[in-house]
């Protein structure tokens, strides 16, 4: 009985994954991925006071200001003819920090009760997508941001996430991690807010997201070397930004 050889010549998914990481990496797409990120919030916040400036009710200013986030859309389509979760999600958060805004008093510790609230929602929307969605928002993000922005960037991830169980593991892990971060953040936000005067949770408030950013990065890259780490030992692909790429 005749064993049955895989012709060297022709690569293995494996072999595809790896090339379209080390072809179209985080690096090359960097001004891209800038340009439409500022685009969806920058624009976002700078259209929606610039129709406030106008005249504009809180309404009409809360529609123009979600032009930004469905322009980055728009853009990374027309670029990577593939939607993006991320944009999505942006929109998803800017609605929702808006929306919350516009309801209810407008008494100073409120506003930062608001604002609590768009954390905690933030948090669920994080933790909700590991349960209700195909994939988890982290995977948009690094989608997104791990590759050039290009279709067969993105499409790379695709892949990995449709072959390899740690790097679906690793993105669920992720988003737990964000998830809690986000949760914490809005419940010591608020029990600080009630506690302190409006100047000094004013203050936390600016802080405690700045720090919650920089702990989920933190923590995004220990979780993506440790799932590589363990993607190395079984021979699969590692996740960008974390060492190699080799075929199991």
């Amino acid at each position: 009985m005749e064993s049955s050889q895989r012709d060297p010549s022709v690569p293995t998914v494996h072999d595809e994954i790896a090339q379209g990481l080390k072809e179209h990496p985080a690096r090359k797409g960097l001004p891209f991925n800038i340009l439409v990120t500022v685009t969806e919030i920058g624009g976002s916040i700078g259209l929606f006071h610039l129709a406030r400036g106008l005249g504009a009710s809180d309404v009409a200013s809360y529609l123009a200001g979600s032009i930004g986030p469905v322009a980055g859309g728009l853009v990374i389509w027309i670029r990577a003819r593939k939607f993006s979760g991320a944009s999505a999600a942006i929109f998803a958060f800017t609605t929702l920090s808006a929306i919350i805004a516009l309801i209810g008093s407008t008494n100073p510790k409120v506003l930062l009760y608001k604002d609590c609230a768009t954390t905690f929602l933030v948090g669920l929307i994080f933790l909700g997508s590991c349960f209700l969605a195909r994939k988890p928002v982290v995977f948009y993000f690094a989608q997104r941001y791990g590759t050039d922005g290009s279709h067969e960037g993105m499409a790379t991830f695709d892949k990995m996430w449709s072959i390899y169980r740690d790097f679906r593991t690793a993105m669920y892990v992720i988003s737990y991690w964000w998830a809690t971060l986000f949760l914490v953040q809005a419940a010591a936000t608020a029990l600080i807010i009630r506690q302190a005067s409006f100047s000094t949770a004013y203050d936390y408030d600016q802080i405690l997201p700045l720090a919650a950013t920089g702990l989920g990065i933190i923590g995004s890259i220990a979780l993506g070397r440790r799932s590589a780490r363990k993607g190395q030992a079984r021979g699969a692909v590692t996740l960008p930004g974390s060492g190699g790429a080799k075929g199991i």
